[in-house]
């Protein structure tokens, strides 16, 4: 059973305080249950993890540790700066790849 079978609850990824602060201050203050939303958190390496182990865990070394995850269907979301996400969305299209969208 793959990670994405086992779970039905939407997966947010969260890094840390720095990147993601507003995430977590909604999770622990109940704010995605009080609107209603069922999500899974999943905690997600940064890049300094990702470089320094002894493999690449991604296909490409153009692409992003979060990426490589979210094409996977490890999670359905994850932090990006506007610029990015906009080539992305675009890149996905044009490659095949999993669908994105700005929310």
């Amino acid at each position: 059973m793959t990670t994405q079978e086992a779970s039905t609850k939407p997966q947010v990824a969260i890094m840390n305080a720095v990147h993601d602060l507003p995430v977590l201050v909604a999770r622990d203050a109940g704010f995605f249950k009080d609107e209603g939303l069922d999500l899974e958190f999943v905690t997600t390496p940064g890049m300094a993890q990702i470089t320094t182990s002894h493999f690449v865990k991604f296909d490409s070394v153009f692409d992003r540790p979060l990426d490589s995850v979210y094409n996977e269907g490890g999670i359905d979301q994850y932090r990006m700066c506007e610029w990015g996400i906009m080539k992305r969305a675009v890149e996905a299209d044009s490659q095949g790849l999993r669908g994105r969208k700005i929310v």
